[in-house]
């Protein structure tokens, strides 16, 4: 076998042993930074617990929800309180209008019967015949009426 000349003073043992160092210091550096990355994530962790103070987990999850959910809840219960407002208001505008179509009606009852009234007595004072269509006419409009309610 022929021996290995050296490459400017460099043999391939040297060059071995640098790999080899290389290698080594690779794996300290690859050691450090996993060392350092199960620290940080430990420090994590403890961060963590001391937020959440012996809480559950799902009970700070749910507090942070409803936290985001209290201002739509607010406005949901705002527009209901103003719809609520609005319906009662027509409501009692309703009856209102009932209470006065009632009185309404009441009174033109109470007109036609009068005026049929009126209409009797001139019928037994003369002026027959015209007398008599206007108070039937008077007296079906009045049935009208009250077939109505």
């Amino acid at each position: 076998m022929s021996q290995v000349q050296p490459i400017e003073g460099i043999t391939p043992v040297m060059l071995w042993n640098f790999v080899l160092v290389l290698l080594g210091l690779c794996a300290a550096v690859v050691l450090i930074y996993k060392v350092i990355e199960i620290i940080r994530k430990e420090h994590e962790r403890k961060v963590t617990n001391q937020q959440l103070a012996g809480k559950d987990l799902t009970d700070v999850i749910a507090d942070k929800v409803l936290a985001k959910l209290e201002p739509r809840f607010a406005e949901i219960d705002r527009k209901l309180t103003s719809d609520k407002d609005r319906l009662d208001n027509h409501e009692a505008t309703l009856k209102a209008i009932q209470k006065s179509n009632a009185i309404i009606r009441d009174g033109l009852r109470v007109s036609c019967e009068a005026l049929t009234a009126v209409l009797d007595h001139g019928l037994h004072n003369g002026n027959d015949e015209q007398m008599r269509k206007a108070r039937d006419d008077l007296q079906a409009y009045t049935n009208s009426l009250i077939g109505r309610v």
